[in-house]
C-alpha cells in the first residue's frame, strides 16, 4: 500500500521530543504567500517563490496559518470568487504593499466574494480591499437554526479591520444569525446594490450578538448604512460616519422574518436588544438618521444627524415593525429607550417621529415615554407623535414637551458644524449636554469633559490622531485642514449625494503608502538571544530541506 508523503510540518513532534522541548513548544502556524506573479503549480507558498491563488493556499494552510497577499503597484488585483476561510486563518497584504483587491464579478451566479464558516471563527480580515459578488463583499456564514441544538453558532470572534470594500452585488458585509462578536473597525464601505439595489446595505447583521463596529466610513450605499436586527444584542456602534444612503441611516432593530429569532432568549421578538449608538455623525440619508424598530434598552447618545430624511421618517424615528405580517410574530413597539446629548440639523425640519399604523389590530412605534432629553435641535424643527390621543401631530419642542413630557432640558438654537461634523466656535451646543456613563470620548477618540458638548464632536478636544496609513479614509480630519473649513447649517448642507464613489479600479481617491515593488521591503535587524537547541533543530530541518 501506498503511503502519502508527510507534509514538512509533521515531523516537527519528532524532532521536538528528540530535543526534549514538546512540553513548552507553541502551536506551530505558518505564513504562506500569495502573488499576482505566483504559481499554483510550482510555488511552494515562501516569499520568494508564492503561489498564484488566494484559494490555493488557503487549501494548503492549517488552523491559525497566516496567507500574506502581496500588492505591487498596478498588479494587486485577485480575481477570485467564493474565497472560503473554513478554519481560523488571517488573510492580509504584505506589509508596505497599499491593499491587495480580492474581486469576484458581480454577474458570477450566487458568489461571494469571501466567505468564514463556524469552523473559522476568530480568523481575521486586515488591510483588503474586497469588490463584487453576486450576493455580498463578506459573508459570516452560520450553522444556527431555529430550534436546533444550542451549540450551533455561526462564524463567531471575527475582526474585520483596515479593509475597503465596494461595488459588491448586494451588501458589504453580510452577518447572519449567531455569529456573535464581530468585530468591524477602520473600515469604509460604499457602493453597494451594483446588481441589485433593492436590498443593498453597507452592513446586515441579523440576530448576532455582540457586534462592535467602530471608527468606519459608509457612504453612498444603495440601502441602508447599517442595521443590527432580528434580536440581535448588546451591539455597539461608535464613532462613525455615515452619509449620503439610498434608505436608512443607522437602524436598532428592522423587520425581520420570524424564523431568525432565537426564541429562547428573546420570546417577545424584539427587534434589537441592549443596542448602543454613540458618538457617530449621520448625515444626508434617504429615510430616518437614526431608526428604532421593536428595540428595548436602546442607548441612542452623543450622534450628529444633518439632513436625514430626504424622502420620508425624521432624524431621530421610533418606527413599527411586521415581521411579515406573521400570526406567531410578537411585534413590539420600542419600550426603554434613551435619548441623549444628539445634535439634529435639518433643514426639512423633521426632527422626531412616533409612528403608529393601524394594521394588524395596531402597531406603535414606542412604549411609554421616548425617555429623551439634552438633545439639540435646530430652529423650526417639527415633531411628530402619531400614537392615538397625542396631541402633537406636527408640533414645536414646546408643544412635544407639554404631550409626552420628554426634552425638558433640551435645546433649540441655530446649531451648525463644519464638513467633517466638528462644532464651531462659540457653538451653542458647547456644554449644553449631560455627563453619561455610557459615553466617555468623542468621535475623533478624545476624552470628554463634564458638561457634555452636544453631539459626535466634544469641542475643545483637539484630534491629534494621524491619517490612516492603511488608506481608509480619515474619518474626522484634524482641526484646520482644508477639510473642515466650511459650515454646515440646516439650510447650507447638501440635500443630494455630495460624495462622489470612488472608481471601481482603486476603490478610493484617497492617497496611500506608495507601493513597493516586489523585493521585500528592509526590516530592522533585531537582536535576541536563541537555546542552542533551537539553533540545532533549526540546521538538522534546513539541511533535510524541510524548513521554508
Amino acid at each position: 500500500m501506498a503511503i502519502a508523503p508527510l507534509r514538512p510540518r509533521s515531523l516537527f513532534p519528532v524532532l521536538l521530543l528528540s530535543a526534549g522541548l514538546v512540553a513548552s513548544a507553541p502551536a506551530l502556524s505558518a505564513e504562506l504567500y500569495v502573488s499576482t506573479s505566483g504559481n499554483d503549480s510550482s510555488g511552494t507558498g515562501t516569499l520568494q517563490n508564492p503561489y498564484r491563488t488566494v484559494k490555493r493556499a488557503i487549501s494548503l494552510g492549517r488552523a491559525g496559518d497566516t496567507i500574506t497577499l502581496r500588492a505591487p503597484a498596478n498588479n494587486r488585483t485577485y480575481n477570485e470568487c467564493d474565497v472560503r476561510l473554513r478554519q481560523k486563518m488571517t488573510l492580509q497584504t504584505y506589509a508596505g504593499e497599499g491593499k491587495a483587491r480580492i474581486h469576484c464579478a458581480i454577474t458570477t451566479p450566487d458568489s461571494v466574494t469571501i466567505q468564514i464558516d463556524p469552523a473559522a471563527s476568530g480568523s481575521r480580515l486586515s488591510n483588503l480591499e474586497i469588490s463584487g459578488g453576486y450576493y455580498y463583499g463578506i459573508m459570516l456564514q452560520t450553522n444556527w437554526y431555529q430550534g436546533g441544538p444550542a451549540t450551533d453558532t455561526g462564524a463567531s470572534d471575527v475582526v474585520l479591520e483596515d479593509l475597503l470594500i465596494h461595488s459588491t452585488g448586494r451588501d458589504g458585509i453580510k452577518i447572519t444569525p449567531k455569529s456573535n462578536r464581530a468585530t468591524i473597525r477602520r473600515v469604509e464601505i460604499h457602493t453597494t446594490g451594483a446588481r441589485d439595489n433593492s436590498n443593498a446595505d453597507g452592513i446586515d447583521n441579523v440576530n448576532a450578538d455582540g457586534m462592535l463596529v467602530e471608527d468606519s466610513y459608509i457612504h453612498d450605499t444603495a440601502t441602508t448604512g447599517m442595521y443590527f436586527k432580528g434580536g440581535a444584542r448588546d451591539v455597539v456602534v461608535q464613532r462613525n460616519r455615515i452619509e449620503n444612503t439610498g434608505d436608512a441611516g443607522i437602524l436598532v432593530g428592522f423587520d425581520t422574518s420570524t424564523e431568525f429569532f432565537d426564541l429562547s432568549v428573546n420570546p417577545q421578538y424584539y427587534e434589537s436588544i441592549r443596542g448602543i449608538v454613540r458618538n457617530n455623525v449621520v448625515r444626508n440619508t434617504g429615510y430616518s438618521g437614526i431608526g428604532m424598530y421593536a428595540s428595548k434598552d436602546a442607548i441612542v447618545a452623543n450622534n450628529t444627524i444633518v439632513n436625514a430624511g430626504r424622502l420620508g421618517h425624521s432624524a431621530l424615528y421610533f418606527g413599527v415593525t411586521f415581521q411579515d405580517w406573521d400570526p406567531k410574530a410578537g411585534r413590539p413597539a420600542n419600550t426603554n429607550p434613551t435619548l441623549r446629548n444628539n445634535l439634529v440639523i435639518q433643514d426639512n425640519n423633521r426632527c422626531v417621529e412616533i409612528r403608529y399604523s393601524s394594521e394588524l389590530g395596531g402597531l406603535s412605534g414606542l412604549s411609554g415615554s421616548p425617555n429623551s432629553n439634552w438633545n439639540g435641535f435646530n430652529n423650526g424643527c417639527v415633531f411628530r407623535d402619531g400614537r392615538p390621543g397625542s396631541t402633537v401631530t406636527a408640533g414645536t419642542l414646546a408643544q412635544w414637551r407639554s404631550g409626552t413630557g420628554a426634552d425638558a432640558n433640551s435645546k433649540q438654537a441655530a446649531f451648525s458644524v463644519d464638513a467633517t461634523g466638528h462644532l464651531p466656535a462659540g457653538s451653542p451646543a458647547i456644554d449644553a449636554g449631560t455627563t453619561l456613563a455610557q459615553v466617555t470620548d468623542d468621535i475623533d477618540g478624545q476624552a470628554r469633559s463634564a458638561p457634555y458638548d452636544l453631539g459626535a464632536d466634544e469641542y475643545g478636544q483637539q484630534s491629534t490622531a494621524p491619517i490612516r496609513v492603511n488608506g481608509v479614509q480619515p474619518l474626522i480630519p484634524v482641526r484646520g485642514s482644508s477639510a473642515s473649513s466650511a459650515p454646515v447649517t440646516a439650510a447650507s448642507a447638501p440635500n443630494g449625494s455630495a460624495a462622489t464613489p470612488a472608481p471601481a479600479q482603486t476603490g478610493t481617491a484617497l492617497p496611500r503608502a506608495p507601493a513597493s515593488t516586489a523585493t521585500p521591503a528592509a526590516k530592522p535587524v533585531v537582536s535576541r538571544y536563541t537555546p542552542p537547541a533551537i539553533v540545532a533543530w533549526r540546521w538538522l530541518l534546513a539541511r533535510m530541506g524541510w524548513l521554508r
